[in-house]
């Protein structure tokens, strides 16, 4: 019984611990994406009408906000926050599954075998660990 309720509790950590991910995934994706639509906005202005800010022309905002927009959208390319998002998401949910059924067995007081359990759970993390790899790569 102590050895299902540590399979519980570390299954239930896991998948915890990729939601907390995929919400900062994808707070990251939603926050790049609005720089970037804003920082295109701001270019559009910049280049429609012709002021000064600060001491600025409206050309040398452009041209600076022009500079930031390949940064900002590069950064977007390079950290793949949206692929990062899913991934966790869908390793969440496989491991909301896996502690949804051996929670059902053992409510059930069905027999099965922990060892099985321990095992998909780490097919699980290791098949997430690799594609994480393959993201970052990618």
């Amino acid at each position: 019984m102590a050895t299902d309720n540590l399979l519980l509790s570390t299954i239930k950590a896991a998948a915890n611990s990729h939601s907390k991910q995929a919400a900062s995934h994808k707070f990251l994706h939603r926050s790049l994406w609005a720089a970037s639509s804003f920082i295109s906005v701001l270019i559009a202005i910049a280049t429609t009408f012709d002021f000064t800010l600060l001491g600025f022309t409206s050309k040398n905002i452009a041209t600076l906000f022009a500079i930031l927009l390949p940064m900002v959208t590069s950064y977007m390319i390079l950290r793949s926050p949206e692929k990062l998002w899913i991934h966790e998401i869908n390793t969440r949910n496989q491991l909301l599954d896996l502690h949804t059924e051996l929670e059902l067995k053992i409510k059930r007081n069905a027999s099965f075998d922990p060892e099985d359990f321990e095992q998909r759970y780490l097919v699980i993390m290791a098949t997430a660990n690799q594609k994480w790899v393959g993201i970052k790569e990618g």
